[in-house]
């Protein structure tokens, strides 16, 4: 059995297709088995716990007669199985923004196109050029590295506790875990629901640093 991505001719100014063509996808029973043999299923995210390139992304070699040697990103071909063809030139988003998720499901992967994926990336802080935003501090293969080991050492095995082992390794990444909070917030919206009267706000300092009203001061000779 072989399931391929047909190469679609689109429009450019469709919206669905970006300006980077791709080479149509074609996949054996045994590469689809190779493809599930290696994915980790939590109680969110599908995690590719194969091979992982130097971007972040899983990696898996398929070889067929037509094409010959090839080697995708798992989550290709979890899009492809997930939402059959693929329009030539999209583009594969994570939604989830973890890089080894292959869950074809709202909320993890969608097509769209190149532009909406550098859209997506400057929203949520991960766009990286002069002024980087707010991304993982094990880089790209290490937090997808850090992401699987975590994954493999669990030793509750059942879906919901691999997705708490999950998020808590991702946070392990987050820039600004250990940077203590400016203002708290929670108690912010305590204070905002209270109701303090007019005037009541001396009655708050201490006995000692209470004051009395100062008089202004004339801008103007009369």
């Amino acid at each position: 059995m072989v399931a391929e991505v047909e190469s679609i001719t689109e429009e450019r100014g469709s919206g669905r297709v970006s300006q980077s063509w791709g080479r149509p996808l074609r996949l054996s029973h045994a590469d689809i088995v190779r493809w599930h043999a290696q994915l980790l299923l939590t109680g969110t995210c599908h995690v590719w716990m194969g091979a992982v390139g130097s971007d972040g992304y899983g990696r898996i070699a398929i070889r067929n007669r037509e094409d010959g040697p090839r080697t995708l990103t798992p989550h290709q071909i979890g899009a492809r199985l997930g939402f059959g063809p693929i329009p030539a030139g999209a583009t594969v988003l994570h939604d989830c923004e973890v890089r080894l998720c292959c869950r074809a499901e709202p909320g993890h992967l969608r097509i769209g196109t190149q532009s909406e994926n550098m859209r997506q990336a400057v929203a949520r802080g991960r766009a990286v050029g002069p002024h980087p935003g707010r991304v993982d501090v094990r880089g790209k293969v290490g937090a997808s590295r850090a992401i699987q080991a975590a994954l493999r050492d669990a030793a509750d095995r059942s879906p919901d506790a691999l997705a708490a082992v999950l998020a808590a390794v991702i946070a392990d990444g987050d820039p600004l875990r250990d940077v203590p909070r400016l203002f708290n917030l929670a108690a912010a919206a305590t204070s905002r629901t209270a109701q303090v009267p007019v005037g009541a706000g001396a009655a708050l300092l201490p006995a000692g640093r209470r004051r009395e009203p100062v008089q202004s001061l004339p801008l103007f000779d009369s």
